[in-house]
């Protein structure tokens, strides 16, 4: 699968990969050059892989609230809320942004791997005076981040989003690109704003952010840049086998609100205390800790890496782990990489300051 942006990747010459089944950028001149630039001044990603459902009708709030772990009829309109799915168990089905759009009707953006599973779960359930719709052929999605990406956005649009604030959504409408449908979430901590864009016009909108100043970036350095902060990845670093207690994510989580799937386990496990938790690693040895690495502490396994990169910031190597609950912050410990031990930190993430909080 293709996006509507891919020939203006052939174009710029980026190194093409298959991501769960697209064809996707990795990277343009480089992972390292990539994030430097979006840490300091602007980048735009292509995520129009990413995957779109509009939830609509006089029970659509209702119906929602049973299925996330968001106070979901509390939301006014234009407000972006992290979220997740869960199973019974309160394993993560997908981690996910839902919007409130006008007229009550609501936009989940959804994890691309995930988004024919996640429909399935949602079209499943019982939803009288509710309807489901895939959307993900109506949007195109860029994302530009970064400590310029406003003024990049105003150069390439005549509009200024300085007025939109964190986990919030506004639509932008431009003679040239259409109604814009802009949200500011993020996920590199460099700040910027997420851009829904009609296909059609996507490339012409790409090219008129690159014009305006953004480097084009690539797969690679989102992944170190959401590493740095310490932003989970489903399916590397939150699954159907992890928790949002666990993952260290329970301020996505209202207690307080009706019933919904998952919130006994996650109770009865609160009740019960936790086992591990997800958290930060960071070398003192040069290396690289990757995915399945065992973390040990006076020659026992306490942990295992789930992601992992060197820091383009720091130069250090960064990963995220589940830890044993009671190795505490600070601790010093050694990653198997290769049989080569380690040495390292426990570290609570972001290993390099952030602009923006999830």
């Amino acid at each position: 699968m293709r996006t509507p942006i891919f020939h203006e990747h052939e174009r710029l010459g980026a190194r093409i990969v298959d991501f769960h089944g697209w064809e996707m950028p990795v990277w343009y001149a480089g992972i390292r050059e990539e994030h430097l630039a979006v840490r300091r001044h602007a980048g735009v990603f292509d995520v129009s892989h990413m995957g779109e459902i509009l939830v609509g009708g006089d029970n659509a709030a209702l119906f929602l609230d049973t299925l996330l772990s968001r106070d979901i009829p509390a939301m006014e309109q234009g407000r972006v809320l992290y979220a997740f799915l869960l199973n019974e168990k309160g394993g993560i089905v997908d981690d996910l942004m839902v919007s409130r759009l006008g007229g009550g009707g609501f936009l989940l953006c959804v994890n691309a791997a995930n988004k024919d599973g996640d429909l399935a779960w949602i079209d499943g359930r019982e939803h009288d005076r509710t309807t489901v719709r895939d959307a993900s052929g109506e949007y195109a999605m860029i994302a530009l981040q970064g400590p310029e990406s406003d003024t990049v956005f105003t150069r390439c649009t005549g509009k200024d989003p300085g007025g939109l604030r964190p986990f919030h959504v506004a639509t932008f409408p431009s003679d040239v690109y259409g109604d814009l449908l802009v949200s500011r979430t993020g996920y590199t901590g460099a700040g910027g704003v997420e851009i829904y864009v009609d296909p059609d016009r996507a490339a012409h909108l790409w090219r008129g952010l690159l014009d305006a100043g953004a480097v084009p970036c690539g797969l690679g350095a989102r992944d170190t840049l959401r590493i740095e902060m310490g932003y989970p990845l489903h399916g590397s670093d939150i699954t159907e086998e992890t928790t949002p207690l666990e993952a260290g994510l329970d301020f996505a989580v209202d207690f307080n609100k009706a019933d919904f799937i998952g919130m006994g386990a996650l109770l009865e496990q609160r009740r019960l205390g936790l086992t591990r938790r997800l958290t930060g690693i960071e070398l003192v040895d040069r290396g690289v800790p990757r995915d399945q690495c065992r973390v040990l502490k006076d020659k026992t396994q306490v942990g295992v890496v789930t992601s992992g990169s060197v820091s383009p910031v720091t130069g250090r190597g960064i990963a995220l782990a589940y830890m044993s609950i009671d190795i505490d912050e600070g601790a010093s410990v050694h990653v198997d990489v290769r049989g080569r031990l380690l040495a390292a930190a426990v570290k609570r993430p972001p290993f390099v300051p952030g602009v923006l909080d999830r």
